[in-house]
């Protein structure tokens, strides 16, 4: 009786030692869920080519009927679960979906309010304010809006070029569409091409 007991409890540690292992080696090859949606690493430095400016514009109008808009919310799934990346049928606003976006490239690396674009260029190091005409813009700016008299901005749309924005709309979700003629406040990021800067891209 006494060796079956002790076979018993062995065999329970070999089974605790097991089960500690496999967790610890889950803990090892899960990626932290708050980066997953990372595609490079934060870098307002590097200067980008007009290749990478477009794959973050391609991204940005992947979602275009995808996600449906709720004022003041993170990212969520078509449950209502939060979660750091986009999802289909989920739901954001349009400060979350630029966020998104540029975070996943690299150009953010923390939230930052609608109000506080175009307002607080300490929180978005690497972009600059650039006025209110829009043929400045180039793509991959972010243009800044508001209503009324309202001192701080209210919307943020990423520029696509030839006039048109893509954002997320209260009432419509991920749309593109006409650029608003007068913006509040442009904002460039020095390391994204302009019109008078070749980034390298062969142009020919």
């Amino acid at each position: 009786m006494r060796s079956r007991a002790r076979f018993r409890a062995m065999g329970r540690r070999i089974t605790a030692l097991f089960l500690a292992a496999v967790c610890m080696a889950a803990l090892v090859t899960t990626p932290v869920m708050a980066d997953t949606h990372r595609e490079f690493e934060y870098d307002v430095d590097t200067p980008w080519t007009n290749d990478d400016v477009q794959e973050m514009l391609d991204y940005a109008t992947y979602w275009v009927g995808k996600i449906d808009y709720a004022s003041s919310q993170n990212n969520t799934d078509p449950h209502g679960e939060s979660h750091e990346e986009l999802h289909d049928g989920g739901r954001t606003d349009c400060s979350w979906f630029v966020y998104h976006v540029l975070f996943r490239y690299g150009l953010l690396d923390h939230f930052v309010h609608s109000y506080e674009w175009g307002n607080s260029p300490g929180e978005y190091p690497g972009g600059h304010n650039i006025g209110r005409d829009l043929s400045n813009a180039v793509p991959g700016d972010i243009l800044c809006t508001g209503e009324g008299t309202k001192s701080q901005n209210s919307h943020v749309l990423i520029y696509l070029g030839g006039d048109k924005v893509v954002h997320c709309a209260a009432g419509h979700g991920v749309i593109i569409s006409d650029a608003p003629n007068h913006p509040r406040q442009i904002v460039h990021f020095s390391c994204v091409p302009n019109h008078q800067t070749d980034k390298g891209v062969d142009t020919e």
